[in-house]
């Protein structure tokens, strides 16, 4: 990778973009949901029983990837049932490769700054 390469990464806005979703991502609860939504559509009760964990905390994990965009929300009744958004997931697999090519990775040492 080129100097000019890694000043551009810098420069990103995307970069912040990317952090704030990785960081919604990053709550193991919530990688979970969408490991389990990736079956298909689920409803509250069905997402907190194979959690196994309470009500409100299924609430609150689910309505942080649906504000940061990673699930959609149908309501039938008085029931919730989310999915995943599939092109806003895609879209941060897609820049987070992008930044984090492993094919462009080099293994040895940078050139000396002199320091």
């Amino acid at each position: 990778m080129k100097n000019g390469e890694v000043l551009e990464c810098r420069k990103d806005p995307r970069i912040v973009e990317l952090a704030e979703a990785l960081k919604v991502l990053s709550e193991p609860n919530r990688l979970r949901i969408i490991c389990y939504l990736s079956g298909g559509e689920a409803c509250v009760c069905e997402v907190e029983r194979e959690l196994d964990i309470s009500q409100q905390l299924t609430s609150h994990h689910l309505n942080a990837l649906k504000n940061a965009g990673f699930l959609r929300v149908r309501k039938e009744g008085t029931s919730s049932y989310y999915s995943i958004e599939t092109e806003n997931l895609k879209g941060v697999n897609e820049t987070f490769c992008k930044y984090v090519d492993y094919r462009r990775v080099k293994t040895g040492k940078r050139q000396s700054c002199g320091c």
